[in-house]
């Protein structure tokens, strides 16, 4: 894997800039490396270590990110890796005196960009917890993503949401950026472009995290960003996005938008249950799914591929307590941040809809 174009990564497996022509990643939740301590320059090597002083730790951060990638050279960038390196190297050696050292210089008004992605991720690499996994988001938020290569930054943003924790600011910053996307290897020329990204990260968090966030980005000057907030909201499938669809200030929407708010507010098309027996149980379901909240999607997958209209059954044995797992099932299938995630996760808005949609409860 290459860190720089045409150079040899200095460090983590999660961590890069720009054009990583060469790596090979699927981004899914059991396949997401633990540590990245495993590429790194050991700390052993005491020869770049400074005393444990925040005085001195803080000037080597202001001395090693004062760049932006896309105007280094390809020698710049060489120089760069070994600089950056020698940060990393300095808190894995002494963590207890330099770590929160570096969540201050994280929090700093004046961090550089660059630093704020690599260093949350040098922080949750060294820290686990929940603080961390928040300064993380919200460092990864504010992080120039023409900077970065995408898959490596969706990475954690896809991991936390389906951990239960609010992402919502990292999405509202993928669809305020102009173009974001990536490609996975695994998935040819198949793009994860703008709209799956923004299903990805919405829809694999907590819907009560989501929808308040995607109220204010249909509510927002840019008129893409509107329609991909009220396109998400549609398919959320939840009491609390149909009536924030109804409340909504539809006056700088287009009319394709508002026309489909009105058709789910008043006679949405829904999925009818299988007619006669269904080929699926509704254990099997229970348990493909609770499967898949674990990280393992094989029964799920062998469902759809022996029954492919499975969702008439899910529609037909499922019962109103099973609604809870099968949001946790789909913000699972999310997660996975694949091209394929529309398909998935129309399956299982499909069953929720019919599921949950009552005109009574809109009105």
């Amino acid at each position: 894997m290459k860190f720089f174009q045409n150079q040899k990564i200095r460090g983590s497996s999660l961590i890069a800039i720009l054009f990583l022509g060469a790596c090979q990643f699927v981004i899914c939740k059991a396949e997401i490396p633990a540590s990245n301590t495993e590429i790194r320059s050991s700390p052993d090597d005491s020869s770049d270590l400074l005393p444990a002083d925040g005085v001195e730790f803080q000037k080597l951060i202001d001395q090693t990110y004062d760049f932006k990638p896309k105007k280094l050279t390809e020698a710049q960038q060489t120089a760069k890796s070994a600089e950056m390196d020698k940060v990393w190297k300095n808190v894995k050696a002494d963590p207890k005196a330099l770590v929160p050292c570096l969540r201050r210089a994280l929090d700093a008004p004046t961090v550089n960009s660059f630093f704020r992605f690599d260093g949350s991720t040098l922080l949750f690499d060294i820290d686990k917890s929940e603080e961390s996994k928040r300064i993380l988001i919200r460092s990864y938020a504010k992080a120039d993503l023409d900077e970065i290569d995408l898959r490596y930054w969706v990475t954690y943003i896809l991991r936390f949401g389906l951990e239960g924790l609010d992402t919502s600011a990292a999405g509202e910053a993928w669809l305020n950026a102009e173009n974001p996307g990536y490609y996975l290897p695994q998935h040819g020329t198949l793009k994860v472009d703008k709209a799956i990204g923004a299903l990805a990260i919405f829809g694999s968090m907590d819907e009560t995290f989501a929808t308040p966030s995607l109220v204010t980005l249909a509510l927002g000057h840019n008129q893409q960003d509107r329609e991909m907030a009220v396109g998400l909201l549609l398919d959320q499938a939840t009491p609390e996005a149909f009536h924030a669809l109804k409340n909504l200030d539809q006056k700088a929407l287009s009319d394709r938008a508002r026309t489909r708010i009105n058709d789910l507010l008043t006679k949405p098309k829904l999925m009818a249950a299988r007619k006669g027996k269904p080929k699926i149980t509704r254990e099997q379901f229970l348990e493909a799914f609770t499967k898949m909240t674990e990280g393992n999607s094989e029964m799920f997958i062998k469902l759809t591929v022996d029954v492919t209209d499975g969702e008439k059954d899910a529609i037909a044995v499922l019962k109103k307590e099973d609604i809870p797992l099968v949001r946790k099932a789909r913000r699972f299938m999310a997660s996975t941040g694949t091209p394929h995630i529309p398909e998935w996760y129309k399956s299982f808005t499909d069953i929720l809809m019919a599921m949950v949609w009552d005109h009574e409860l809109i009105a």
